[in-house]
């Protein structure tokens, strides 16, 4: 019979953290899940860590394979997932004891298709080690919740919540791209899968998509997610190969948001998703000092320009760096 949520963890030089994650999973008051542990070619003794616990309890699965990165990792879980729902968790960051119960609670009571939450932010802005030490675990993660006094808001259409940034501090809103604070249902999901030629921010690309399918959901503020910064877990920033990769991910995107979404949706995202990328990845290009690395992210700009991508800027902002984008096309071509 299959679990009602399985719980997907990409494994890769997390050996520190791996056990505080994995317990956090093997402590949850909710019984009726699977853990997919995808080994992704790790180095350290993640692999054999991942092992231990599967001997332990049947309902983690791990899953050696060579690596092909965070993305890849995610799809082959994808692909043997069977929950009802689907979850992300990652090999440094650890849940609330709670968190499945809740989140399944409010999924079931309300027939939603995403559950968004929070993380502990005093946990992550402790000034202690890297968040909180690997062997500790944060005052509130004790904390008791009565499961049926949570508090959350219904959203018909999630793109409207799909960040805080023109929202004041009344309003409850998704976290944009961060794709392991949400519990979404299966079914909605579908073929859908992960950019593997992306290198960063290909939770934002995914996230996009499914948004795209117009699911409806609940947004709750509780902090029931543990973030970590571990600097081995993923590749960050940057220009080159990295800013190009981001570029063609969100052009594919957009023209899906072109010619499938509503006006109004198309215009929602383009000013909220697109155009935060896209002036992010101007930033670090014209910080590049590299003349050939200049040159192939111009192109890529252009390429979008081209396709007409650059055309629709919603708002000061999106104007803004609209103009600075085609200068820079221009002085770099």
């Amino acid at each position: 019979m299959s679990p009602k949520i399985t719980i997907i963890i990409p494994v890769y030089k997390a050996e520190k953290y791996l056990p505080r994650c994995l317990d956090s999973v093997l402590n949850q008051t909710f019984a009726d899940w699977s853990a997919i542990l995808v080994d992704d070619g790790s180095p350290d003794k993640s692999g054999k860590i991942a092992d231990k616990y599967a001997e332990r309890d049947s309902r983690f699965v791990v899953v050696h394979k060579k690596n092909a990165g965070v993305s890849a990792a995610r799809n082959t879980a994808l692909d043997m997932a069977d929950g009802e729902y689907i979850m992300f968790l990652d090999a440094d960051d650890c849940i609330h004891p709670q968190t499945m119960e809740i989140l399944y609670n409010i999924a079931k009571r309300e027939k939603v298709d995403v559950v968004a939450f929070e993380y502990d932010r005093d946990a992550h802005n402790a000034p202690d080690a890297v968040n909180f030490p690997p062997n500790k675990m944060p005052e509130s993660f004790n904390n008791k919740y009565d499961v049926n006094k949570i508090k959350y808001r219904y959203v018909k259409n999630l793109i409207t919540k799909s960040t805080n940034r023109d929202y004041g501090p009344n309003s409850w809103y998704v976290q944009t791209g961060m794709t392991t604070m949400r519990m979404y249902r299966r079914k909605k999901l579908g073929n859908l899968r992960f950019n593997t030629n992306m290198r960063m921010l290909e939770d934002t690309v995914f996230w996009s998509y499914v948004l795209l399918r117009r699911p409806n959901g609940v947004v709750t503020r509780l902090p029931l997610y543990y973030y970590t910064v571990n600097q081995n877990s993923a590749l960050h920033g940057g220009a080159g190969q990295t800013a190009i990769d981001t570029l063609v991910g969100f052009s594919t995107v957009a023209k899906e948001y072109r010619k499938n979404a509503n006006r109004r949706d198309a215009r929602i995202w383009y000013k909220r998703f697109l155009w935060s990328i896209l002036s992010r990845v101007y930033r670090g290009a014209v910080r590049t000092s590299d003349i050939a690395t200049r040159n192939e992210i111009a192109k890529a700009f252009k390429k979008m320009e081209l396709d007409g991508i650059l055309d629709l800027a919603p708002g000061m902002h999106a104007r803004r760096y609209r103009r600075r984008i085609l200068r820079f096309i221009r002085s770099n071509s």
